[in-house]
């Protein structure tokens, strides 16, 4: 009979090891130790205890230090296995190319990505990956030098929003997209769209073109992504009034983009080393815990001047809350104004004197949301202590309360 020799892991001396990690023979415990610990402070730490022996081990940095000295190393460590390779495998999919064609791809093609946010990974794991956006705000920059065209035969601010909502979101009525899987390719394509799609609908209002435009970036940096929360919401509330059937489950992630939260994998491994389950927490729920604001929209049905009325009072107070300052007074006119339009549409085209009670059921509306992202800070705030959420923005001013930042 032959013998077979026993190993045990040169860190610890445990039993039962599962071969060779990081250059050594050791045990998935020590390995997984090593891993975290090995660009800490315990890597530069001197011993804690003052009782560890060189086969025995009572501290984090002593631990560390037998680690280096069997022959564990930092360059074996493997990094971003689901990359960029896999997005551009992805795409190939859905891009068709011409044999022998002289027509280069385009660069979203080519990379799998939107064009104007770009990824950029971290060298190691307590590093974070830096996401640039610069391409976008100087795109939006472009949609406020070019007002939008006046075709208007109404003196309502609040009507001329109502039809640049229209524009702004036209080329997403037609029909649905089904997504199964929610990874870094589609959050920037959302983050893109929304971003520019509230650029093209604020230059219809003609108060928010007299603005400069640092304050008209400022506006648009603080309020695009809670202006997309409602109107996710009032889309996914059309699309189950028009099918009825339709799982719960089912809501739009942006206009013509259909997501099942129950059959929809979300791929968290370009936001967070910890599994999508375990970071669900600290990202912004879709809607309020406490409020059913979808059903509360399928319930009230507002109309395109009302659901206008709510994406602009609830924008213009969440920027002007979290600015201050000049912009706080810039918004609160805002308000007053489009406020006084609501009032004459309810009285003189919907006859409907008596609105106080219909109108707070739609502030309610926004207020829930409001309260849903105030209520998420603090798990956000826990995230970046922990270095929970890896990433970092060019423009962080632009993500805050987004759910990402």
């Amino acid at each position: 009979m032959e013998l077979v020799q026993i190993q045990v892991c040169q860190v610890c001396g445990a039993e039962g090891i599962h071969g060779n990690h990081f250059g050594a023979i050791s045990c998935r415990a020590c390995a997984a130790f090593f891993r975290r610990a090995a660009f800490s402070k315990w890597s530069t730490s001197r011993c804690r205890s003052g009782n560890c022996t060189k086969s025995r081990f009572f501290c984090k940095p002593c631990r560390v230090k037998r680690c280096f000295d069997i022959g564990m190393k930092t360059s074996n460590f493997q990094y971003n296995r689901d990359g960029l390779t896999s997005l551009v495998s992805s795409k190939k999919q859905f891009c068709t190319t011409v044999p022998n064609s002289n027509i280069p791809q385009t660069l979203e093609c080519f990379v799998g990505r939107p064009e104007m946010v770009l990824f950029w990974d971290a060298d190691k794991p307590t590093h974070k990956s830096f996401i640039d956006v610069n391409s976008l705000v100087e795109e939006a920059l472009r949609i406020f030098s070019k007002p939008a065209e006046s075709v208007y035969i109404s003196n309502s601010c609040l009507h001329r929003l109502s039809i640049g909502m229209k524009e702004a979101t036209k080329k997403n009525y037609e029909g649905f997209e089904s997504i199964s899987k929610i990874n870094q390719k589609v959050v920037s394509e959302t983050w893109q769209y929304y971003f520019l799609t509230v650029a093209k609908w604020l230059m219809h209002f003609e108060e928010f073109q007299k603005l400069d435009d640092e304050v008209k970036l400022k506006i648009l940096e603080s309020a695009w992504h809670i202006w997309a929360t409602l109107d996710r919401h009032s889309a996914t509330a059309a699309y189950r009034r028009n099918n009825p059937n339709a799982p719960k489950s089912q809501i739009l992630s942006r206009r013509g983009v259909l997501v099942d939260l129950k059959k929809v994998h979300f791929d968290s491994t370009w936001l967070s080393d910890y599994p999508a389950r375990e970071i669900s927490y600290f990202l912004r729920q879709s809607s309020g815990e406490h409020f059913d604001i979808i059903g509360s929209l399928i319930d009230l049905q507002p109309t395109d001047m009302e659901m206008t009325f709510m994406l602009a009072q609830l924008s213009f107070e969440y920027a002007g809350k979290r600015c201050q300052g000049e912009i706080l007074k810039v918004t609160e006119l805002f308000q007053h104004l489009l406020a006084n339009d609501l009032h004459n549409y309810y009285v003189n085209e919907l006859k409907m004197c008596k609105y106080s009670e219909r109108l707070t059921k739609l502030m309610k509306i926004n207020n829930a949301i409001q309260k849903n992202l105030w209520e998420h800070r603090p798990r956000m705030e826990v995230a970046k202590i922990f270095n929970i959420i890896k990433i970092e923005f060019s423009h962080p001013e632009m993500f805050k309360d987004s759910g990402f930042n």
